[in-house]
């Protein structure tokens, strides 16, 4: 396949140091910066620069930008696909996308459309640490967009190929809902942990627990910021949750009520090891069914 990137940060870089390294697909890429273009030429993870000439060669656009980004990408370069031609995003956040998604659908009906979110990523951005190893082992999140059975397949395949174990398909509701509290709501949470004076004299008094909980505080803020605005009606019960939660433990710190402490920590232990049960299920069940 022809496959088209726009966006070479660390989720487009990957994608197309991945697709390189692991496949026979030809890469077109654009990034905003020159600088980047000649980064993502120099170490093979495009072999050709994406321009509106080229672009009704592509069998595949991926566009992994910031969500606004993403539907002026779409509006500026669905125009010039051919018939057939995938396109998926890799943004945050969906509802809108998909929307946009929907009506651009309507207007070329001979192009497929498919909302999409590699679950993958790490506390840096930038093609500089994109790596063509970040996605194995994920999950693609996909969301159908009249997506015909037999393009749905192909992104499977195509998926596989980059070492993803698989897809899971969803709506562009639960996605949101769910990435308010997987992605969004821990991100916040480890920004606001890492706030703490303690932290700038730590250093000595900390083994794993430190780094696992401010690891994804070392984030883009403009990316994150825009994600959140655009989920704020799924993030604010989410925060809201939390809050309760911690409530709950300072009450039973304040009342010195060590019974109270103790059902909390071990309520916690249990769901833990609950969620981690059903992990195990699913990726058997997954398994199993060959996916």
């Amino acid at each position: 396949m022809n496959i088209g990137i726009i966006g070479l940060g660390l989720i487009g870089g990957s994608f197309g140091r991945a697709i390189s390294a692991k496949t026979s697909h030809k890469v077109y890429g654009l990034a905003l910066h020159e600088s980047t273009m000649q980064k993502a030429e120099l170490c093979g993870a495009i072999q050709e620069r994406l321009t509106k000439e080229n672009a009704k060669e592509l069998d595949m656009l991926i566009i992994t930008l910031y969500p606004r980004a993403i539907e002026e990408a779409l509006d500026e370069w669905v125009p010039y696909l051919k018939k057939g031609c995938i396109v998926i995003d890799c943004g945050g956040t969906k509802r809108s996308i998909c929307e946009k998604m929907k009506h651009l659908h309507y207007l070329y009906p001979d192009l497929i459309f498919a909302g999409g979110h590699p679950m993958a990523g790490r506390e840096f951005s930038g093609f500089s640490h994109s790596q063509a190893s970040l996605y194995e082992k994920a999950t693609m999140l996909i969301v159908p967009i009249k997506t015909p059975l037999e393009a749905l397949v192909k992104i499977k395949e195509f998926a596989l190929e980059l070492g993803f174990e698989g897809l899971v398909i969803t709506t562009p509701q639960e996605h949101d809902e769910m990435i308010s509290f997987t992605s969004q709501l821990a991100h916040i949470v480890s920004s606001s942990y890492i706030k703490n004076p303690l932290a700038t004299t730590h250093y000595g008094f900390s083994a794993g627990s430190f780094r696992d909980m401010t690891r994804v505080a070392k984030l883009n803020p403009e990316m994150w910021s825009e994600l959140m605005l655009e989920n704020r009606d799924y993030l604010i019960p989410q925060i809201q949750n939390l809050q309760e939660n911690l409530e709950a433990f300072k009450k039973a710190l304040d009342n010195n009520d060590k019974e109270t402490l103790e059902k909390l920590l071990d309520e916690g232990r249990i769901a833990k090891e609950e969620v981690e049960s059903l992990r195990a299920k699913k990726l058997q069940e997954r398994i199993n069914n060959g996916n």
